[in-house]
């Protein structure tokens, strides 16, 4: 019984490996721990605002850190994930009650103590025996209920070409038919991460597996000692358990007893009598002359070997299901890890959805595509709850992107924008924007100026040549750099020197460049040459010193209009 999760790749499980180099420094440039912590909450909506979020679920926090710093490599997976992401926009009560289902087998197993697995020569055997009867109870019966679950939102496979947008209240533009449709159709899982969950499930534990499970279990009860939750149809304490085996034996020369084999075991009940004691008079004559001749066992020795071939039967019985569950002990492992990053992108979404805030599936390119439209900053729209201004953007073929302007005009939120993008799409997620098309970087790496702390043991401009010197020695093939101010810790001159031999390196060793600088000699200086491979857009301000936070093209202008900033803040004279 060998069930494979894969939910987060078609065609292995999750392991956090090949992640980005250096994913602190991504996730505090870009502001990420905002949306790691909105993941872990499920909202609550209610009049078409959230009104109330649960307690902080901290596992949902941790796997979205984790998959969304693991970048996926091919179109293929992006799209493998985004189908299933587009399942969970539609049916989010599916994917909430398997993480739930999930969360709940974790916690049981770990209650009733899943090292027992490990510890198969524990000292007291009798509990180590009930515990791990226990487990397999739990096991079989957690995945009837996701059995369950799944035939009711099994459908049809995913087919292509439909549509990728999301509207403001999160439908994605295909047949009604998901939440709420009605309870004879649930709406139809279509994905194919999802539908083939449901298929390896059903093929490994249908029901013909189930009852066989269940049979054995029920063979066995004997030796639980008649407790409650293991009683047969229900009997509960009324009944007690006792074993019933036959053994098949020959007689060989001498009347010695051959080979002794197992041929049944299984669980005879018995109604419990009153103790004699609690009995009224009249029920005491009515039990002496009703009972049978009973044989009475005195020799202890022979109680004692009846009750350890009890227990070698069933710990023979249960050590065979061993494989079965080291198999399901990793296959809840992965459940329990692969939908906390679904359901944690679903409380994402019931988030944006109730804010409205627009989101839409974003297409992998090569690796000279960059453009969108509307692309807004993500980590400040699901903060705010409010929609940021979107810019529009088409730089492919363009290794190079600079963007200079107006102090305070957006500038670094732009770079964000486009940093978060390039993270949501590399993991399958939808990005805020109305659309989005950007190549896959695996080395993906972010440089933004840093307020001196401390703990800095040199200079400012020490620290940010450092940060630089270790991004050059792990830049691969297929990496992006984010630049954000970089140098600028320094004089023009110098910052601008700087600039220009680090950044013209990465360009002609094929690197993705995309910097935000205020170093204007070296932005102007770059501008001159009319490199093809560059694009230059810069933050637009209106004459009256308004921003509008929209980048458009442009030269290099030769001032910030930091005035601009000492009018509104001091005062004009």
């Amino acid at each position: 019984m060998a069930m494979k999760v894969r939910l987060l790749y078609p065609d292995r499980e999750w392991k956090y490996e090949a992640a980005y180099y250096d994913p602190e420094s991504i996730i505090q440039d870009l502001g990420l721990s905002i949306l790691f912590q909105v993941g872990s909450r499920r909202q609550e909506p209610k009049k078409g605002t959230v009104q109330r979020a649960d307690e902080a679920d901290r596992h949902l926090g941790e796997m979205l850190k984790k998959v969304m710093m693991v970048p996926l490599k091919t179109k293929e997976e992006i799209e493998y994930r985004q189908e299933i992401l587009r399942d969970c926009m539609e049916h989010q009560e599916f994917m909430e009650s398997l993480y739930e289902i999930s969360k709940e087998m974790t916690f049981r197993w770990e209650t009733l103590g899943k090292q027992q697995l490990d510890k198969p020569g524990s000292r007291d055997k009798k509990a180590n025996l009930l515990s791990r009867i226990e487990i397999l109870h739990l096991f079989v019966n957690t995945l009837s209920r996701i059995r369950a679950l799944c035939r009711r939102y099994q459908g049809n496979a995913v087919s292509g070409g439909e549509a990728d947008v999301l509207d403001t209240e999160g439908n994605t533009g295909r047949p009604a038919g998901g939440a709420g449709s009605g309870e004879a159709g649930k709406g139809k899982l279509r994905s194919r991460g999802l539908t083939g969950f449901c298929a390896r499930l059903e093929k490994a534990f249908g029901e013909e597996q189930e009852e066989g499970i269940r049979g054995i279990l029920a063979d066995i009860i004997f030796y639980c000692d008649g407790q409650e939750e293991y009683s047969l149809e229900g009997s509960g304490s009324k009944r007690e358990n006792i074993s019933r085996m036959i053994l098949d034996c020959g007689v060989e020369d001498g009347l010695k007893l051959g080979v002794i084999r197992l041929e049944e075991v299984s669980t005879a009940t018995r109604k419990l009598r009153k103790r004699r004691g609690e009995m009224t008079l009249r029920e005491k004559m009515m039990t002496a002359f009703s009972q049978e001749p009973t044989l009475v066992l005195k020799n202890v020795e022979l109680l004692e070997d009846l009750k350890q071939l009890n227990e070698q039967i069933v710990a023979y019985i249960i050590d065979s299901f061993r494989p079965m569950m080291e198999d399901l002990k990793y296959f809840f492992e992965e459940l329990y890890a692969q939908t906390a990053f679904y359901q944690a992108c679903c409380n994402l979404f019931t988030r944006c959805r109730h804010a409205h805030i627009h989101l839409c599936f974003p297409e992998a390119g090569s690796i000279e595509e960059l453009r969108f439209q509307g692309l807004m900053e993500f980590s400040m729209a699901v903060y705010r709850g409010q929609k940021p201004v979107g810019n529009d953007c088409s730089v492919d073929g363009k290794r190079l992107l600079v963007v200079t302007g107006a102090n305070q005009g957006g500038k670094s939120t732009f770079l964000r924008s486009i940093g978060i993008a390039q993270v949501m799409l590399q993991c399958g997620m939808p990005v805020c924007a109305e659309a989005y098309t950007g190549g896959i970087f695996p080395h993906l790496f972010t440089h933004f100026t840093r307020r001196e702390d401390s703990a800095m043991n040199s200079g400012r401009l020490d620290e940010e040549l450092g940060r630089i010197d270790r991004i050059i020695r792990h830049l691969g093939e297929g990496s992006m750099v984010l630049l954000n101010e970089s140098f600028a810790t320094t004089t023009e001159e110098e910052g601008s020197e700087i600039a220009d031999d680090v950044i013209r390196a990465m360009v002609e060793a094929g690197v993705k460049v995309l910097t935000v600088t205020h170093l204007l000699a070296f932005a102007r200086t770059m501008y001159e040459r009319h490199l093809p491979e560059a694009a230059f857009l810069t933050a637009q301000r209106k004459e009256d010193g308004t921003r509008t936070y929209k980048m458009i093209a442009g030269a290099p202008e030769l001032t910030s209009f930091g005035l601009d900033l000492y009018e509104e803040m001091i005062g004009k004279p």
